[in-house]
């Protein structure tokens, strides 16, 4: 322990530190082997409980005291540290050495805990509070509770550390305590003590059953502390001190829930742990959508606001983060319905849009989605029921359903018209103009697709306005009215150039549809390229097969069937991937350059 000891200086005035002393039972009795033993598991428990526990080395001066050691920590380490973290590490990892030392070099240990004015001088640390901690550790109620347990530590705190630190901080759990007369001594003392039965039984049982609540089959480290309710180093050790399986780096297994008499959470402990992990999955998978699709429909916020959602640096780090938790997004859209956490279950299919959307696949979104839905109309929910149905007008355009896209848009229009959502209007507008253009109702997508353009510019929205004119030059080119087309690509384009990153995707997509359309094929060509360089940027697949498709078409209409299969071959590998019904077009022009095949 020798990196945690300070000189010792000359005398010098009191300083306050925390007292922290510590003293191995039954140590005299001992070989002078099976002594060196002890120590050595003691110390090096006791540096890795220390440094565990957020205490910093450099803020600990130690003195070893044979069959136990006394540690000062400078105040500016909270002290709730001490009496919580701490304790709990050691003990966990004092279990650890038991479990592979012989009998004799196994470890139990009294703690006692205090904290006042301490001098220091060329003999080493004096003071009233260090006779205070010692007669503590000395206490008879302390060593009878030792004794009679058979757990490795027990810890004590004077009166004033009990109410000024462990009684105002929940990680220390002052329930546990108890108190404890003290009469050592001059001493004379109300203290109170944490029994070893509670360490680290408890907090092992009740974390089990914690993440046993957890609705996917693994869990990481941060969705383990958010459910817990503890800081993710603190999650982090917990988790490997349960001996749950660690199936990826950062991500483990989730126990299965406990059938045994008294396992379960009291219900208000149970519902708020789902809450806290229902609600950190949505406020993460948000801030992934604003990442990757700023422009979509941002439903409005929870009132008790998700503490600790992740938050990411790079589009690609929010996307991963969408891979990796595929399965525990849709299990936890499925939960938050099945628990009651009905705000959660609309809200949380419209955060993964990022995901189902860009990605799929997307049957599990229109499952969400469906679920969200139900719970939205359960709650009276106007708006939620408007965004719901809006982003089920969108999943039910991926499965090709256009007449029942338009009517859930129409729907989601009418509602959000009466509730003066201007925003939310104009969204939904931009997909019933869609749906209506795949139904070969240009006009009408028109018209659509003219009044989203107006709306989204009444709000200054610049990236909407920048969507509402791309589609605009879709339905243009749906009446084959090139010209016109090609003019809002080009305004659409502008906008996407200082605004928004993806969009520019689908308006140089656009630019190269409309010089199709104009027999510019070398010019058309230029820009779906481009387009494709966009998509691949941003991840988002639909775009990426949509151009390769077009991309193909152009090259064969240049005589290049070679270079048309090559882009067909690969659309057809995304469309597949997707689950989307682009397939059976792809293969009809496969099949077109060979059909003998």
């Amino acid at each position: 322990m020798h990196e945690l000891m300070h000189c010792a200086g000359g005398a010098g005035p009191a300083v306050h530190r925390t007292i922290l002393c510590l003293d191995v039972e039954g140590y005299g009795r001992r070989t002078n082997g099976d002594q060196l033993a002890v120590r050595a598991g003691l110390y090096r428990a006791l540096r890795r409980a220390l440094d565990e526990s957020g205490v910093p080395a450099a803020s600990c001066y130690c003195e070893d005291r044979g069959d136990g050691a006394m540690i000062l920590i400078r105040p500016d380490v909270p002290k709730e540290l001490v009496a919580g973290r701490f304790p709990a590490r050691l003990a966990a990892l004092l279990e650890r050495h038991n479990g592979g030392a012989p009998p004799d070099a196994r470890i139990r240990v009294r703690v006692a805990v205090h904290a006042g004015e301490i001098h220091h001088d060329d003999h080493g640390v004096a003071g009233t509070a260090i006779n205070t901690a010692f007669r503590l550790l000395a206490a008879d109620p302390l060593r009878d509770a030792l004794r009679t347990s058979p757990g490795v530590l027990a810890l004590i705190t004077s009166g004033w550390f009990f109410e000024e630190v462990v009684r105002q901080n929940p990680a220390c759990r002052a329930a546990a305590f108890r108190p404890a007369q003290v009469a050592v001594k001059e001493l004379r003392e109300r203290a109170w003590m944490r029994p070893p039965d509670t360490w680290p039984q408890e907090d092992t049982a009740r974390a089990l059953r914690l993440l046993a609540l957890h609705p996917g089959a693994e869990i990481s480290v941060p969705a383990a502390a958010a459910l817990m309710d503890v800081p993710d180093a603190e999650a982090r050790l917990l988790l490997g001190d349960l001996g749950v399986v660690e199936r990826a780096e950062g991500r483990y297994g989730v126990p299965d829930p406990d059938p045994g008499p008294g396992s379960g959470l009291a219900p208000q402990e149970r519902s708020a742990a789902v809450r806290r992990l229902l609600g950190w999955y949505l406020g993460t998978a948000d801030n992934a959508r604003r990442l990757l699709c700023p422009d979509r429909i941002t439903a409005p916020p929870l009132p008790d606001e998700p503490r600790r959602a992740l938050r990411f640096a790079t589009a690609d780090e929010a996307r991963h983060w969408c891979e990796t938790e595929r399965l525990n997004l849709v299990a936890a859209a499925r939960a938050a319905a099945a628990e009651g956490h009905h705000d959660i279950a609309w809200r949380l299919p419209l955060a993964l849009w990022a995901f189902f959307f860009l990605r799929g696949p997307r049957t599990d979104w229109s499952e969400a989605l469906r679920s969200g839905l139900a719970s939205a109309r359960l709650l009276g929910d106007e708006r939620g029921i408007a965004y719901v149905l809006g982003g089920l007008g969108y999943a039910s355009q991926n499965r090709w359903r256009f007449e029942e896209s338009a009517e859930l848009f129409t729907t989601a229009c009418e509602v959000f018209s009466r509730l003066g959502d201007v925003r939310g209007e104009a969204w939904a507008l931009h997909g019933l103009g869609y749906a209506c253009r795949r139904l070969q109702r240009y006009r009408e997508a028109v018209a659509h697709h003219r009044r989203s353009v107006l709306l989204a510019a009444a709000v200054g929205d610049r990236r909407n306005t920048g969507r509402a004119l791309t589609a605009l030059g879709y339905a243009y080119a749906g009446l084959a009215d090139f010209g016109s087309s090609l003019d809002h690509f080009e305004q659409a384009h502008g906008i996407a150039l200082e605004a928004d990153g993806r969009t520019l995707g689908w308006t140089l997509h656009g630019l190269g549809y409309a010089h199709h359309g104009l027999r510019r094929l070398h010019t058309a060509i230029v820009h779906y390229e481009k387009a494709l360089d966009v998509f691949r940027e941003f991840g988002d697949r639909s775009g990426q097969g949509e151009t390769l498709y077009n991309l193909g078409r152009a090259h064969m209409q240049m005589s290049r069937p070679d270079a048309a299969r090559d882009c067909w071959l690969r659309a057809l590998a995304i469309f597949e991937d997707l689950q989307t019904p682009h397939t059976a077009g792809v293969l009809a022009r496969l099949r077109s350059l060979d059909p003998r095949s």
